[in-house]
């Protein structure tokens, strides 16, 4: 199983792969495990991401998010750009450290994402 979620070992619909020398994951798919929503506006290829109380806003080729919350926007500067493949969002593994404040892990091929407040 290429996922750790929370202590929970679990399949997605794609594996985590490398894309340019960085490990990529299906954004909504990893946001849904994570109990957060995804909308995403395709004129303008920008994904939400929102857990808890928490905003990402992606858009497609861009390494600069936005994430909004508790009254405030934060600029963050992620590791590699996000991109779209068959309609889908694939962010870098790390994505949610840099926006969510997970602590996030590649090894053996498995994504591990926890909490650190848990």
């Amino acid at each position: 199983m290429p996922y750790n979620i929370l202590g929970n070992t679990t399949s997605l619909g794609s594996e985590p792969f490398l894309h340019n020398d960085k490990h990529y994951v299906p954004l909504r798919d990893v946001v849904e495990q994570l109990g957060g929503t995804l909308s995403f506006d395709n004129d303008t290829k920008t994904a939400v991401a929102a857990i808890g109380p928490w905003a990402a806003n992606v858009q497609m080729g861009a390494d600069q998010i936005t994430v909004d919350g508790n009254g405030g926007s934060t600029p963050v500067t992620l590791t590699a750009p996000a991109f779209v493949d068959n309609d889908e969002m694939f962010v870098p593994f790390d994505f949610f450290r840099d926006a969510f404040g997970y602590q996030t892990s590649f090894s053996d091929d498995t994504l591990s994402i926890v909490n650190p407040n848990a």
